[in-house]
């Protein structure tokens, strides 16, 4: 028996590996200002640099650290459903750069809605999205599996997924309205969370009804989503984008040296990605690999010890995380290997680094106790 509806499209916007962009555009309608957002980045383990190159890769663990951090900096009283909805105005489907470009020139809107969950990793999205066409009208559902962020409890992890979820339905709706133009609003949308007081400053000027403490996060839309041809479909277009995204996804851009793209990979994962790991994003083999690192002068231990010393240094600075634990999320099981590994880079022992850095920055010379 036929289940009354059609899958249109289904899959996850959401990839282990993505690029900075997406939070960098957050950053900006947030207005988090730049110091701050430098505290939070090298807090995650990335470079301060990454502010600077939207094309930095991440991980999705990474992102959702510098979410969390974003979204506990939000002021008493305002709710992150607000915001989003209230932010509708200063997105674009531009904001998913190449991903967008070839949504906007696909041949219909099936075609435009498969783009993103082609290339999950830049559209930097976090749910599951499937799309169903029942009747004369297509329902997006969204789900995000809850994420697990170390010494974060149950309401931050709250608060991020609910921030996640809604940034990827808003977004949604903002990229349907380009993809149609402006009189093509949803017939209803519903979220699996309550009401929030501060609803009424921007649910009123919304020219559709959001239902709230519903069974999911979905949007409805009264066409059915068919084979018309977009307004600006352009086949050639879409096809540039489309493979452009290709060597994007591959992070292979020709402009960008090995040793620099072996040094981003390491940035991308908190506990360092193998060699083997490393030469299979590369598309090489791992012998290969190694002999081109040393045409250059390098190796892949010169490289993970680099940046693993940047991103120790980076996290000590913020006294309220012991040495046990910056060492755990750079890969040490043992903070006695850290402690080595460590006084090995930089000649001082981490809790001798800290207390150093502590005394410079502090003129009284008081320094925290070591947890």
């Amino acid at each position: 028996m036929s289940p009354g509806f059609t899958v249109l499209a289904s899959g996850n916007l959401s990839s282990p590996r993505r690029i900075i962009a997406g939070v960098l555009a957050q950053l900006d309608f947030l207005a988090i200002d730049r110091t701050v957002a430098r505290s939070i980045f090298t807090n995650a383990g990335l470079p301060a640099r990454a502010l600077d190159e939207p094309d930095f890769p991440v991980s999705l663990q990474q992102e959702l650290e510098i979410i969390a951090a974003l979204v506990a900096q939000l002021p008493a009283g305002k709710s992150s459903i607000r915001l989003l909805f209230g932010a509708l105005p200063a997105m674009s489907i531009e904001n998913i750069g190449v991903v967008g470009m070839a949504m906007r020139h696909a041949d219909n809107a099936v075609d435009a809605l498969k783009v993103p969950l082609t290339y999950p990793e830049l559209t930097m999205g976090h749910c599951r999205m499937v799309v169903r066409r029942q009747g004369n009208s297509a329902l997006f559902a969204f789900h995000m599996d809850r994420p697990t962020l170390l010494g974060a409890g149950d309401a931050l992890i709250d608060r991020l997924t609910e921030y996640c979820v809604v940034l990827d339905l808003t977004s949604s709706i903002r990229n349907i309205e380009d993809l149609f133009g402006s009189g093509q609003p949803p017939s209803r949308v519903t979220l699996p969370y309550p009401e929030p007081a501060d609803w009424a400053a921007v649910g009123n000027d919304l020219n559709f009804p959001v239902q709230f403490s519903a069974e999911e996060a979905s949007i409805a839309y009264p066409a059915a989503f068919d084979g018309t041809p977009l307004p600006k479909t352009n086949p050639l277009i879409y096809k540039m984008y489309t493979s452009i995204a290709d060597k994007l996804s591959l992070m292979l851009a020709e402009e960008v040296g090995l040793e620099e793209r072996v040094v981003r990979w390491l940035w991308a994962y908190t506990q360092p990605l193998s060699r083997s790991e490393i030469a299979e994003l590369l598309a090489m083999s791992e012998r290969n690999l190694t002999r081109q690192l040393k045409a250059g002068g390098t190796s892949y231990s010169e490289l993970l010890a680099r940046v693993q010393s940047e991103r120790a240094c980076n996290l000590l600075r913020n006294p309220g995380r012991s040495v046990s634990e910056i060492g755990y999320r750079l890969g040490y099981t043992e903070p006695a290997a850290f402690t080595r590994a460590f006084t090995r880079w930089t000649g001082k022992s981490p809790l001798k680094w800290r207390q150093d850095h502590n005394s410079r920055n502090d003129p009284s010379g008081v320094t925290g106790d070591e947890r």
